[in-house]
């Protein structure tokens, strides 16, 4: 610890010494406006910013305390408690709304390490007549664009505007939303500068009560590469304007390579997991050559989104990447030489996040499930470009992947799958991201049977309030290394699974108590007839007759029985796994093409205690735009073709949103 602290003294004095002569503090702070807050009267508003910039070579964590005299002080602060890394700031935007007239003080001090710097005290001056009968409200941007974004990608803003009186309503006009780029041109919906699409608005015209919040959600897309695009979002209250905005350069595309740029606006860190399906070769290498065995984990991660500032980036640049799979992983860390993570959790390099090469002995390149999974492929010009989200190995964190492109009237092409908002006039489903299995419209599954949790022994819950601490009660490993049972337990969140998930744990003992064995539950190993043959269709094990678990996984049979009921070369259509005309049904998407049958034993026949198409409607509610189904292509596949070479975009929790169920404890945060 001597050591340490003689470092860092080091390093202050260095910064020091630079300071006398080029005016660089180790974090440095400025005020906007430089004058202060300005006069105004009761009921009105006026805004100053601090900014906190690290010029360390290291992260630092801020600490920030005020002193003020009165409450008339409504601090958005985006520096206490988070690491801010070199070169990076942090803001704090404080605003003066007084109820009366008379003279104000609020004192900033910030802190870093040992260091505590008291700024010099601001004063505020409110004079004039009594407050109006409406609040003026405060604007903020806790989801910003990134720093970098680019022509064709799908950048989600959010907004929030609040109320900070303590005794009086703020009502409010309707919300403008505007995108102006550095050749001063304004965008509306479909012009040729951006596409501009308002998700949520729980803001305009409505009234919000005292300490109260609204948020506006909007999805923009631009259409050309720009020095700087801003997009602001407006509402009058109060007979004042409240603007809250958010910038970012625009970059074009290289169509010479493909780049896949990931985006993580989740409130806990992500690392992405890659493997390569045609076996041929180790995943992509985000940093080639930074250590002889893979990618150090580091190179794999994206850390939280903190509000108010950039979310962070991975541009991955790859060369040739053939029919693979992405997905998420959260709750990492090393245990040994192992990179273990609490959900998609694969087999890594030893040392390294990099997974494992495709075809090594007792190593799994891919996760065991539950996770969320998204796949493209990346090859030459014109054999490209085809994409898509899938539920089938359950869920772990909401993700959206979009090709980098144009959109044309093919509702599939070049757009979002997973999107939070899908443009204007689209047929396309948006994903609310928010699950609700046990909805007796859509599924009627018992929640517990598919919330997954923290890895641990069994407890047997029967229900949430049989759990303390904002644990829930659902579904669980043993252990996440070596696991060996499922259990029913209290634990923390961590994502979702799937019925389709449970049809490979046929025995007794891979469940943790045999009243909770959910393969027994849902009739998984009931047969069905004789006409959908035996599977496996080539031994080893010894082919058995087809049963209900297979129908679960659309596990093609000896009598080519469930294959896609879209295939018109299956020799067997009467017997295939699906299907839904999306379009029509009560979950209304797009489709490319309709059924060329409908199977009553998938679709109304009990022959387990569920219906194969009850058991996934749950997911396709969810997001309807993401496979629910080995064989929902029709629905689910995007196509992505511009000139030359197709790159993509790929974001964690598009708008912030996380999937959390209500008063849960999130073990994606470890």
């Amino acid at each position: 610890m001597a050591m340490i602290r003689i470092g860092l003294i080091w390093v202050l004095s260095f910064f020091y010494v630079q300071g006398s002569m080029a005016a660089v503090d180790p974090v440095a702070w400025s005020l906007q406006p430089i004058s202060g807050f300005s006069p105004v009267g009761p009921g009105g508003a006026s805004t100053v910013v601090y900014t906190l910039s690290n010029n360390l070579p290291f992260t630092t964590t801020i600490n920030t305390t005020f002193i003020k005299s009165h409450e008339w002080f409504y601090i958005q602060d985006n520096c206490n408690g988070y690491p801010l890394f070199p070169g990076t700031s942090c803001l704090i935007a404080i605003t003066f709304f007084p109820q009366g007239v008379g003279t104000s003080f609020i004192q900033l001090t910030y802190g870093y390490h040992l260091n505590r710097i008291p700024l010099p005290p601001l004063l505020a001056v409110a004079n004039g007549p009594t407050p109006p009968s409406s609040c003026s409200v405060v604007g903020s941007n806790p989801l910003p664009l990134p720093v970098n974004t680019y022509q064709f990608a799908d950048n989600l803003v959010k907004f929030v505007f609040t109320n900070p009186c303590s005794n009086a309503p703020a009502i409010l006009g309707p919300v403008n939303l505007n995108v102006s780029f550095s050749a001063g041109i304004q965008a509306v919906v479909n012009n040729s500068q951006a596409v501009v699409t308002t998700g949520s608005d729980t803001c305009s015209n409505q009234t919000l009560p005292p300490q109260g919040s609204c948020s506006i959600l909007a999805s923009i897309v631009p259409q050309n590469p720009a020095a700087n695009m801003v997009v602001s979002a407006s509402v009058t209250s109060g007979g004042q304007v409240a603007t809250a905005s958010t910038s970012s350069r625009v970059n074009s595309n290289n169509p010479s390579t493909h780049v896949v740029h990931f985006v993580n606006q989740c409130p806990f860190n992500v690392w992405y997991g890659i493997a390569n399906g045609s076996g041929g070769s180790n995943s992509p290498d985000p940093t080639p050559g930074s250590q002889p065995n893979g990618a150090p984990a580091s190179s794999y991660l994206l850390p939280a989104q903190l509000p108010g500032q950039a979310p962070s980036v991975i541009n991955l640049v790859v060369p040739e990447y053939i029919n693979g799979a992405i997905w998420p992983r959260t709750g990492c860390a090393f245990q040994g030489s192992s990179f273990v993570c609490e959900t998609g959790n694969c087999t890594s390099l030893p040392d390294s996040g990099t997974c494992v090469t495709s075809g090594i002995p007792n190593t799994t390149p891919q996760p065991i499930p539950p996770f969320t999974k998204f796949e493209f492929t990346i090859n030459s010009a014109g054999a490209d470009g085809v994409y898509d989200v899938s539920l089938i190995n359950g869920f772990n964190v909401p993700v959206e992947i979009k090709g980098l492109g144009p959109t044309s009237s093919d509702p599939f092409s070049c757009t979002g799958a997973g999107a939070v908002i899908q443009p204007q006039g689209s047929t396309l489903g948006s994903c609310s991201w928010q699950f609700n299995p046990g909805d007796p419209n859509v599924s009627g599954l018992d929640p517990l049977n598919v919330v997954w949790v923290s890895a641990g022994p069994p407890d047997n819950c029967t229900s949430n309030s049989s759990c303390a601490g904002g644990l829930v009660c659902g579904m669980a490993f043993d252990n996440i290394l070596a696991p060996n049972t499922i259990n029913r337990r209290c634990g923390e969140f961590i994502g979702y699974t799937t019925l389709a998930n449970y049809i490979g744990y046929s025995s007794a003992s891979q469940w943790g108590s045999s009243t909770f064995n959910l393969y027994n539950q849902y009739g998984m190993g009931n047969l069905l007839g004789a006409s959908y043959g035996q599977f496996p269709i080539t031994p080893p094990p010894t082919p058995a007759n087809a049963n209900f678990g297979n129908m679960l996984g659309c596990q093609i049979t000896t009598t080519d029985a469930l294959d896609s009921c879209y295939n018109n070369a299956n020799t067997n259509l009467a017997n295939c796994c699906g299907c839904v005309d999306w379009d029509t049904s009560p979950i209304p998407t797009a489709v490319a093409a309709s059924c060329l049958n409908k199977n009553p034993d998938w679709t109304t026949n009990l022959i387990g205690t569920i219906t194969a198409q009850k058991a996934i409607m749950w997911l396709k509610k969810t997001c309807p735009t993401a496979y629910s189904y080995q064989f929902d292509d029709q629905s689910s596949s995007f196509t992505c073709t511009p000139p030359g070479l197709v790159s993509y975009q790929i974001t964690f929790c598009p708008g912030g949103i996380t999937s959390l169920p209500t008063g849960a404890v999130d073990g994606r945060l470890s």
